[in-house]
């Protein structure tokens, strides 16, 4: 068949969530791969969606020797390259666009995030002259960001934080959004998943299943992932989407649509047919597996749907993640989400979401009983060999020392953490809040004691 073809079917699988016939139409098209520049980005996009970086940089790099000096060309290619740890390619990529298109803000952003900054190696004379000029606001919440970033890396943290809030700021006033709703969506879970309704999950037992790592985002989830990811029995998969999709298609199959409301969806949630949608779920995630017999799912946000897991997997560990709420809420705030994560750039806003979300898991550590295991970032970072010796003994594994290197480990990461998790570990992170006290007041105040 015409590999032109191949990757167009390929996209449309992965767009409608069929991981497994995705990946066979993408494979059969790399064989004799298509010389057009958009079949060949096309093929990068849908190895993404199938969460295969590394099949996708492969694509991406023969689009670019197609067309190396295309700016789309060379930010697929260095978003990928990213992912797997190739930040000095990722880095001139970046170079090169911003060099070709110097308005494009996200490769400004991207760039600055791609490593440490150090006096020697920086971007802020440059991200300084461009914030001189007048720029869309989309533009100048990323040049922000990025330089508040850069700043920080150096030391300035009052230059650092200035360009933050007023990132932050600007990002806010042009987002439509109300906290409340979900506090109050988070208040509804606890009530429709009470104690009762989560008693079968309780009672399950956690053996050989997958691993959820859940909680707020900025936690430590990355770094858990690629410590457990280093165990011999655990294959890490990131951060997938897999769950929601099988939650979507279990709502289509009871109501032959959509909820009308996040009320409805929330009610409806809880007469589900739980064994169906955990089926629908591993068949979505087994393309993507290999011979070890646990894997990983490291979706943060997947604590809202915590009781849901619990009851479509029996066999499912629940691996909650903390960390100090000042720490936590300040990390979240000086990251740039692409789309998620509204309630990130406001003070108030971040600590009413803190609240509902504390709430939440209390009621789950109540509900879950063992379902549950919790463990502190602060632990995993100060004293991470009997963090981890504590941690493996609730997932039924052994220890292995290789847990306790996850810098050593090649798995791609495709999240905000990508640079920090290829470093050693270590706890520069933990009281980091602290060198911004002064500003960070109203903050304090939001999370209350």
């Amino acid at each position: 068949m015409d590999p032109r073809i191949l990757v167009q079917k390929a996209y449309a699988h992965a767009a409608s969530g069929q991981v497994a016939d995705a990946l066979v139409a993408a494979d059969r098209a790399m064989e004799a791969p298509p010389s057009e520049l958009w079949a060949l980005d096309l093929l990068g996009n849908v190895y993404t969606l199938c969460h295969k970086p590394d099949r996708a940089y492969a694509a991406f790099a023969r689009a670019s020797q197609a067309a190396p000096d295309r700016p789309d060309v060379l930010f697929n290619l260095a978003t990928a390259a990213g992912f797997l740890g190739h930040a000095d390619e990722a880095e001139r990529a970046y170079d090169r666009i911003i060099s070709v298109t110097p308005d494009n803000a996200e490769a400004w952003y991207n760039r600055s995030v791609l490593r440490r900054q150090t006096v020697d190696g920086n971007h802020v004379a440059q991200l300084r002259t461009a914030l001189g000029r007048e720029l869309p606001s989309q533009q100048e919440v990323q040049l922000r960001f990025a330089l508040g970033k850069e700043l920080e890396d150096l030391g300035d943290h009052d230059g650092a934080f200035a360009n933050i809030a007023r990132g932050a700021a600007l990002r806010r006033r042009h987002m439509r959004y109300a906290v409340t709703d979900d506090v109050e969506a988070m208040r509804r879970i606890a009530s429709a998943h009470d104690a009762n309704w989560c008693a079968p999950a309780k009672a399950s037992s956690s053996d050989e299943g997958p691993i959820f790592i859940l909680g707020m985002p900025r936690s430590g989830s990355t770094l858990l992932e690629r410590m457990l990811g280093r165990h011999t029995k655990v294959q890490p998969l990131g951060e997938l989407p897999y769950f929601g999709q099988a939650l979507i298609g279990g709502f289509h199959k009871h109501l032959g649509r959509l909820p009308a409301s996040k009320a409805e969806l929330i009610t409806v949630s809880a007469d589900l047919d739980f064994s169906a949608m955990g089926a629908t779920y591993l068949a979505s995630v087994d393309p993507l597996r290999d011979a070890r017999p646990r894997f990983i799912d490291k979706l943060p946000i997947n604590f809202l749907y915590a009781g849901l897991i619990a009851r479509a997997l029996p066999g499912a560990t629940l691996l909650h993640i903390r960390r100090r709420p000042l720490d936590l809420c300040f990390a979240i705030y000086k990251t740039l989400f692409r789309d998620a994560y509204p309630f990130s750039y406001d003070f108030a806003e971040l600590g009413a979401y803190h609240g509902a979300y504390r709430s939440l898991m209390d009621h789950w550590r109540s509900a879950l009983g063992h379902r549950l295991v919790e463990i502190d970032y602060e632990d995993l970072v100060v004293n991470p060999r009997g963090a981890i010796e504590a941690l493996l003994p609730r997932l039924r594994l052994p220890f292995e020392s290789d847990c306790l290197s996850p810098e050593k480990g090649n798995a791609a990461v495709m999240t905000a953490s990508a640079a920090q998790v290829r470093q050693p570990i270590h706890a520069a992170s933990v009281g980091s809040a602290a060198r911004y006290a002064q500003y960070l007041e109203p903050l304090q105040a939001a999370l209350g004691k």
